[in-house]
């Protein structure tokens, strides 16, 4: 059975010499080059300039154990199959030996067709370990590419985020965010258009796998240019346009919350396309929900956006957060009970934030968790 390299070859371990050459003979009338040695020391003389596919190794030779020599084969040379023969019919002998790593253990004596059958099986599941192998290795190494492709995915995406937070006049905003993966489906982004008004976006990717990566810059400049003049709806619907496609192809819809705050009068006009997870905190006390809500981006064609209307009194904060907060804070899940008295009575945004956030950057998260808070100081 010859190799891409050459015919592959056996090397016999055996202190009988007599029937260690009649084991080479026949192997060779076979068509299986061998080599023989009578000792371990002569064996190791042979392994370490020679390169070989087989050993047919004796259990009992005079200068040591054939065990320690097949434990050191396996060690330093891990692609050389080994086949035990032993004088002694003992089944406790067979089991050791394949438990240490042989293919087969056979008693002598080994007959001519017994002999080759050995060899051929040996060379041909060694070939399959071999190949088997060389995937694996091919595997690990798409995965070392593929997970340094999302490494750099995920900073690109990162470096997509505003900073958090952000004080302005008469408010503060802040957000909080934990991917699940690499490659978040969350995104959030914000703008002022002028000293005392802001624009205010986060959504949630849902489908195939389709990263907010690919959306989040377009996505942010339709968002960003129709807020400049005002109109809420007009941002919402360009936003819808340019994802159509994509969000086609990859089977996916966008959840999406998008509004305009005034820090001046305190006036906020959103627009919820099937986000639905907004409160509207009333000082340290009070809470409400925004009602107003409409279908999904992508999940239906020819959606119409209807925008909500809400006025921040000084010291209210308008919380706004992905459904992956609902894994950590399964009590969020019910829309009238309040957020936690310590979130409630946070003295700025950012620690708002990060206690309702708390913990999702120290465990394996199913879900992406983002939340942002807006406050009118």
């Amino acid at each position: 059975m010859p190799s891409a390299d050459g015919p592959l070859r056996t090397l016999i371990v055996d202190d009988e010499e007599a029937l260690a050459k009649v084991m080479q003979r026949t192997l060779r009338s076979r068509g299986f080059e061998s080599d023989v040695a009578f000792s371990g020391a002569a064996a190791r003389q042979l392994i370490d300039t020679n390169d070989y596919a087989l050993a047919l190794l004796d259990v009992k030779l005079p200068d040591e154990s054939g065990y320690g020599l097949l434990g050191e084969l396996r060690a330093k040379h891990p692609d050389t199959a080994v086949v035990m023969i032993s004088g002694v019919d003992d089944p406790e002998l067979g089991k050791a030996a394949v438990e240490h790593g042989a293919y087969a253990y056979f008693v002598k004596p080994v007959g001519a067709t017994e002999l080759y059958l050995a060899v051929v099986n040996a060379f041909r599941r060694r070939s399959m370990e071999l190949d088997y192998r060389a995937n694996l290795r091919r595997l690990e190494s798409l995965v070392a590419e593929r997970t340094e492709q999302m490494a750099k995915a995920a900073k690109v995406q990162s470096g997509l985020l505003p900073p958090s937070p952000l004080i302005g006049a008469g408010f503060e905003l802040a957000a909080h965010f934990a991917p699940a993966r690499e490659i978040s489906g969350d995104f959030y982004d914000w703008s002022l258009t002028d000293q005392r008004r802001l624009v205010v976006t986060l959504g949630d990717v849902m489908g195939k796998g389709l990263p907010a990566a690919i959306l989040m810059a377009t996505v942010r400049a339709a968002l960003r240019a129709s807020a400049q003049a005002g109109a809420v709806e007009e941002g919402v619907k360009m936003a819808a346009g340019v994802m159509a496609a994509a969000l086609e192809v990859n089977q996916a819809y966008v959840t999406l919350f998008h509004g305009l705050f005034d820090a001046t009068s305190g006036e906020l006009n959103y627009i919820d396309a099937g986000h639905g997870h907004a409160r509207l905190v009333r000082g340290p006390g009070g809470q409400e929900l925004l009602t107003q809500r409409g279908a999904p981006i992508g999940l239906l064609p020819d959606i119409s956006f209807t925008p909500g209307r809400v006025i921040l009194n000084p010291g209210d904060t308008l919380v706004v957060f992905s459904d992956g907060l609902l894994d950590l804070r399964p009590d969020l899940a019910t829309k009238d009970v309040p957020l936690p008295v310590g979130a409630r009575r946070a003295a700025h945004a950012q620690e708002m934030v990060d206690i309702l956030a708390a913990g999702s950057r120290d465990r394996d998260l199913p879900d992406d968790v983002t939340v942002l808070a807006l406050r009118r100081l």
